[in-house]
């Protein structure tokens, strides 16, 4: 976990491009201010900062002899993950934290005794709306395509306990993934599992940026996938059950809707839906007495605009309202959980 400072200060260098540079070998802090045209002293205080935080490490030591400028670096591990390039890159979550989630956070205070009052709005100057992030990024096109990118982080997290703590090779034939942005979720599954099919779904915009993704990165994969585009508030663009074995996940999907819209999108997708498919929700699912830290936090993240991460019984009132029924909830090591559903009346 990195304090405030410590995280500014690495959201810097990731944005000056250091950990990109830094990949390539050995670089001096000369060239590095002189690369991302940084003043000598604001290039040492954020070099000293991403050392502590074991962004960068320094070749040269503790020698205080050392002239700044002939100061070496060199990226860690944890560097590495910054570069643009690299395959579960966290650059753009993190300038996406930054950029368009922290100022809500910020706002936290000033709306703690009203819950209509959403801090997202206030920091961004947007009307209050269940919709507010969606529309802020309808407007904001580079935040947009730096979010998206920056759910590839998201998606990349716990990839091994997720594929192995459920049995899709057994349960599922065609995978459709709901809201699946670029696809490294469905990617890594249907990599896992050869006898599956994917079906990768998402506004029109998000697929534009997918297909190339998966030509460059996925290419083995591409006689086993097809792309969907649409919107799951209109139901007549999700995709139809493909028969036996058809499984539709959402992965921390649902989580960005308040109750009224979650009903809207589930019941939609229980219209598409035949008898024996599942849906399978992957979720930060709150327990009670749970302090695990990711869970709690993303949880007081979610609230700046309006939304929360749910209990179990409330995932039961969703699907319930929907049409649909849950059967369980599949605990995973790792930070998510499955929810498991069905049509109720297949139950």
């Amino acid at each position: 976990a990195f304090d405030l400072n410590q995280l500014i200060a690495i959201y810097c260098c990731g944005k000056l491009g250091w950990p990109d540079v830094l990949s390539q070998g050995i670089q001096s802090g000369r060239y590095l201010a002189e690369h991302a045209n940084v003043s000598k002293s604001m290039t040492r205080r954020l070099l000293r900062a991403c050392v502590a935080a074991d962004i960068f490490y320094e070749v040269t030591g503790t020698n205080d002899d050392v002239d700044d400028d002939d100061r070496y670096y060199v990226n860690t591990a944890m560097g590495d993950a910054m570069r643009e390039d690299h395959p579960y890159t966290i650059k753009f979550w993190l300038q996406t934290q930054v950029e368009v989630f922290a100022p809500g956070l910020f706002k936290l205070y000033d709306t703690l005794s009203d819950d209509d009052v959403l801090p997202f709005s206030l920091a961004h100057n947007y009307p209050n709306s269940p919709n507010v992030v969606w529309e802020y990024l309808r407007d904001n096109e580079a935040h947009a395509v730096q979010f998206n990118r920056g759910m590839d982080s998201i998606d990349s997290l716990d990839i091994g306990p997720l594929s192995s703590d459920f049995d899709w090779g057994g349960r599922c034939r065609t995978l459709v993934d709901l809201g699946g942005g670029r696809g490294l979720f469905l990617s890594s599954i249907l990599r896992k599992f050869p006898h599956l099919r994917g079906v990768l779904f998402d506004l029109p915009s998000v697929i534009e940026q997918a297909e190339p993704y998966w030509a460059e990165s996925h290419r083995d994969l591409l006689d086993r996938v097809s792309f969907a585009r649409g919107d799951f508030f209109d139901a007549a663009t999700i995709p139809a059950s493909a028969g036996e074995g058809t499984c539709y996940t959402f992965k921390i999907v649902i989580h960005c809707w308040d109750d009224a819209s979650t009903e809207t999108i589930l019941r939609n997708l229980a219209g598409r839906m035949a008898a024996g498919d599942l849906v399978l929700v992957l979720e930060f699912m709150q327990v009670d007495h749970d302090h695990f830290r990711d869970r709690v936090l993303f949880d007081l993240l979610m609230r700046t605009f309006g939304v929360i991460e749910r209990t179990l019984p409330e995932f039961r009132r969703l699907f319930a309202a929907a049409g649909l029924a849950v059967a369980k909830a599949h605990p995973t090591r790792s930070v998510f959980t499955i929810v498991e559903g069905q049509l109720a009346a297949a139950r």
